[in-house]
């Protein structure tokens, strides 16, 4: 089971680690070089299920904005506490 387990977080950090690389070749303001292109991408791969909790929350964080878009000030109650 301990094996699986760490086939799993390798197979997943393999794959984070690409997209990052990919990504950051795209999004990226400047060029890095390659081997410190290679190096973050890794280190962002061995962290996969921080970015994947992350990603979570900046999901939920967007729906809550959008949700709340057009409330009117008029509409809102203030608590004092």
């Amino acid at each position: 089971m301990v094996v699986t387990l760490l086939v799993g977080y390798t197979a997943m950090a393999l794959v984070a680690a690409v997209v990052v690389f990919v990504a950051s070749a795209h999004l990226g303001d400047e060029q890095r070089p390659g081997p410190q292109r290679l190096g973050l991408s890794l280190a962002a791969g061995a962290v996969w299920p921080v970015l994947l909790l992350g990603l979570a929350e900046y999901g939920s964080f967007a729906m809550y904005a959008k949700a709340h878009k057009h409330d009117e000030d008029a509409d809102r109650v203030l608590v004092k506490v």
